[in-house]
């Protein structure tokens, strides 16, 4: 970005109420909407709700130089029109917000922009092997009884799903250093997609497959027992490998707490009856649950 580009900032001016002009800001409500930022040629920039409309606002018209971050200086400095909504509550601004985001996907919006990028996760036991799948979409019918989501939350996914893999494969392999695990399991990136072999240990005992069913499920975090009491018996604490292991354990309750728990608790607060929350409509059951009785 050119350094021309903010100089309207560097002193103590504000572009806002020069460009909108003050009866704007004093005839803004205080009641709960949505408000819609505008460049140049009528392009939405941002999308944003409010308790109150007014204060809200004026908060943009008090950006300066010295009390805001870049990308809220470039867009008071970029808009040039905005457009306010009146909603009958709070929550409805936040859902009308929700569907302004996701219809115009404006450029200063990150969150809830996107989500048809919200994952599914499958893990689809069969008889040798744990099937596991990462997708942004559903996955074939025959995979839909073992498949969770849909989930936000990219970096709490990729790094759950990533220890998920390889406490599986501990489960099932002597591993005493993060070096006896495939490559594949240890990368930065986790896989989209895995086939864990189950031909002995843990993973086939029923009472283990009924905890994962529940800790993916969001109900349990029993898994997460059984699985500290499994690598005790080993003695694996004691080794290198345990740091691996409490790491990966964190990444577990995360995943469960931000994602598992997450679903489950909409499904049960909201009474929803379907199995799998849609994409399109996990930002809105979160508004409705939190302000839900």
């Amino acid at each position: 970005m050119k350094s021309d580009q903010l100089s309207i900032f560097e002193g103590s001016t504000n572009p806002l109420e020069q460009q909108l002009g003050k009866t704007f800001f004093d005839e803004l409500p205080t009641e709960p909407g949505v408000y819609l930022m505008y460049g140049r040629s009528g392009r939405l920039l941002y999308a944003g709700k409010a308790k109150n409309l007014r204060n809200r606002l004026f908060s943009y018209r008090r950006v300066k130089s010295d009390n805001s971050s870049r990308k809220v200086r470039r867009l008071v400095r970029m808009t040039t029109e905005i457009e306010v909504m009146l909603c009958e509550t709070e929550e409805a601004a936040l859902l009308k917000e929700n569907a302004l985001i996701r219809t115009h996907k404006p450029e200063f919006n990150h969150a809830k922009k996107s989500p048809e990028t919200y994952y599914f996760l499958t893990l689809r036991p069969s008889e040798d092997h744990l099937h596991f799948r990462l997708a942004m979409q559903l996955p074939e019918n025959e995979m839909l009884p073992y498949t969770y989501g849909a989930f936000k939350g990219h970096r709490t996914i990729r790094k759950g799903t990533g220890a998920l893999l390889r406490q599986l494969y501990l489960l099932e392999h002597d591993v005493s250093s993060a070096f006896d695990f495939p490559t594949v399991l240890t990368n930065k990136l986790t896989l989209l997609a895995y086939e864990l072999p189950t031909n002995s240990g843990d993973t086939l005992e029923k009472d283990f497959q009924t905890a994962l069913g529940e800790f993916l499920g969001g109900k349990s975090l029993d898994f997460l027992s059984q699985l500290i009491s499994h690598v005790k018996r080993r003695e694996l604490f004691g080794e290198y490998i345990g740091r691996l292991i409490l790491k990966d354990c964190e990444l577990l309750k995360r995943l469960h707490d931000h994602c598992l728990n997450r679903n489950y608790t909409l499904q049960q607060k909201l009474n929803l009856s379907e199995p799998l929350i849609p994409q399109q409509k996990l930002d809105d059951y979160l508004i409705r649950a939190a302000f839900a009785s």
